[in-house]
This record gives structure tokens, C-alpha cells and sequence, in this order.
């Protein structure tokens, strides 16, 4: 039947589930044969019927509204006096003053269906290196997983080789996806294998962001002085000075605690550039003890600082 189902149930097409169930008993109460003794009463409560079996199911209503067009749905099963019986027969509340049903009825069960399949993920940490994050790299990984058979269907194991490039700036708990890479869910397809990045702990550097910490310990003469110290980048292969030093014939001493910035010396970042490498001092003040040779030589340079202020 080339009819609309919405007009047949006479309601329009955005009307609820309940809406579509109420129409239907009201049309079906109207036109069935044993009530209705109008020639027609037959096929328009076979209609009826038809159209019900459609917009009643969600799924079936959501591909009437979509191509292919509704003749598609035609019903063969039978003339709509099943679906009507299913519908009235019992469980089903219904005025109690309707002479022709009896006080309850139920609507049609619907075939149950096997629960949907649902995409597997599959997540794998990846214990990284600061300086691997740094400069980037490389790394192969086999890794098994359930797929289906062509010939027989059935779930075997199957390996598979990832080749998974790390960019440099990747941190802690990045990710990266490698879809259709993990056990089917069905035939030819399957889930997203996740690779997350687990960062290791380092002895010199701690991460923050794009911005690198580290502590650099300065004896007291040092921090009075000044001082040349070089640190090892994470590439391995070059260094990074801290110096400090009289400017203009005057040095500002380092005291325990104070920060120096380098600019550009961070971890690698594609959208904002380098961080910075944030120096944190730790001053070792004093020994234990002082002699008196130095206790002397203590105090005139005590004594010297205080007359230059």
C-alpha cells in the first residue's frame, strides 16, 4: 500500500509513541470487522494495522521517515485481525464502559532482538622517557587480538604489528588512536586500539606543562661570587650554561630558594613553542664548623660588604 501511514492513523508525523499507540486504538475500535459493518471496515482496518506495525516500532518509523519510500513496508503477515487481538487481549488498560473488549489489553510483543554488538576498545600504556618525549621516537609493538574468521565466522587470535611514532612535546596521558586495530566486534570490524602515554620520573628535570624545573645546588662562595654551571640537555647531546657573574662591577648574590628563567630551554610544544627551563637554587651555606683563621677571615668580609652598602 502506497497510503501514508500517518494519515491513515490520523496523526501528524512528529506525534509521540503514546500518541501513535492511542490513535491506533482508536482507528482499530472503529474499523474492525466484528464492530463495523461497513463493506470497507476489512481494509481499512487492515490499514490501519499495517500502518500500526510501522510507526509503532521506533526503529521500523525512523526508516519509513527515510528513504526507501513507504510501499517498502508493506505488510504480508496477515490481515491486521492478529495484530488487533495481540493488541486487546489482556494487560492493557481500556475504558471499563466499552462493551466489546474486555478491561485490559496489551500491545503486539515485538520479536526480541539480540543485543547490539558493541565497539571494543582496547587500552595500552606506554612507558616513555622525558628525553624520548623530548626529541621524539619511535616504537614497534606486536600486539594479538580476536578476529573473524573468513571461512567459518568464528573468533581466532590474530597478530598484528603497530609502528607507533611519538612526536616530540607528547606528556603524560596523551593519546593515540589506532582505529579498527583492536578485537572485532564484527565481522571485519573492529575497536580503536589506545596507546596512552605513561611519562617516567627524571633525575634532573621535572615537567611542567611546556616548562621544565630542576635544582642546582651552589656552595656559599658560589652563591657570593658566582659561578659557571652546565647542564645536559635532554637531546643527550648539548649543554645548557647558568652563569652568573659581577655586571658592572657588581654581583648580586644568589640566595637559597631564588628561581632564573631560561627562555626557550622547556619541552618542545607544535602550538606555543619551547617552554622554559625555571632554575630553582639550593644554597649549601655553612659547614658544621669554622676554625678561628676562618671566623677572621669571615668577618673582615662581612665587614667590607657592610661598608660598600
Amino acid at each position: 500500500m502506497s497510503e501514508d501511514y500517518y494519515q491513515i492513523l490520523g496523526v501528524s508525523r512528529d506525534s509521540t509513541e503514546d500518541e501513535i499507540k492511542k490513535a491506533y486504538r482508536k482507528q482499530a475500535l472503529k474499523w474492525h470487522p466484528d464492530r463495523n459493518n461497513d463493506p470497507s471496515a476489512k481494509v481499512q482496518f487492515q490499514k490501519i494495522a499495517e500502518a500500526f506495525e510501522t510507526l509503532g516500532d521506533p526503529a521500523k518509523r525512523q526508516e519509513y521517515d527515510s528513504p526507501p519510500p513507504p510501499q517498502y513496508y508493506s505488510s504480508e503477515s496477515d490481515d491486521g485481525i492478529n495484530l488487533f487481538d495481540q493488541m486487546f487481549s489482556s494487560n492493557f488498560f481500556f475504558s471499563h464502559d466499552d462493551d466489546f473488549f474486555s478491561d485490559h489489553f496489551i500491545y503486539p510483543k515485538r520479536a526480541r532482538r539480540p543485543p547490539p554488538q558493541r565497539k571494543k576498545t582496547t587500552v595500552r600504556q606506554v612507558r616513555v622517557t622525558l628525553e624520548d618525549l623530548y626529541t621524539g621516537t619511535n616504537k614497534n609493538f606486536k600486539v594479538t587480538r580476536k578476529v573473524f574468521d573468513k571461512r567459518t565466522g568464528k573468533l581466532i587470535k590474530e597478530d598484528k604489528k603497530i609502528h607507533l611514532r611519538i612526536l616530540p612535546g607528547y606528556k603524560h596521558g596523551t593519546t593515540v588512536v589506532f582505529h579498527n586495530h583492536a578485537d572485532e566486534w564484527a565481522p571485519g570490524k573492529g575497536g580503536d586500539l589506545i596507546f596512552r602515554i605513561e611519562e617516567l620520573p627524571h633525575p634532573v628535570y621535572q615537567r611542567d606543562g611546556r616548562h621544565l624545573h630542576t635544582v642546582v645546588e651552589l656552595s656559599l662562595l658560589e652563591a657570593l661570587t658566582g659561578f659557571k654551571k652546565e647542564l645536559m640537555r635532554l637531546d643527550g647531546k648539548t649543554h645548557c650554561l647558568i652563569e652568573h657573574g659581577p655586571h658592572h662591577g657588581l654581583i648580586k648574590p644568589i640566595r637559597d630558594g631564588d628561581e632564573h628563567i631560561i627562555v626557550g630551554e622547556g619541552m618542545p610544544d607544535r602550538e606555543h613553542g619551547k617552554g622554559n627551563l625555571i632554575v630553582h637554587f639550593k644554597v649549601n651555606s655553612f659547614s658544621e664548623t669554622l676554625n678561628e683563621e676562618q671566623c677572621k677571615l669571615l668577618k673582615e668580609a662581612l665587614a667590607n660588604v657592610n661598608n660598600c652598602k
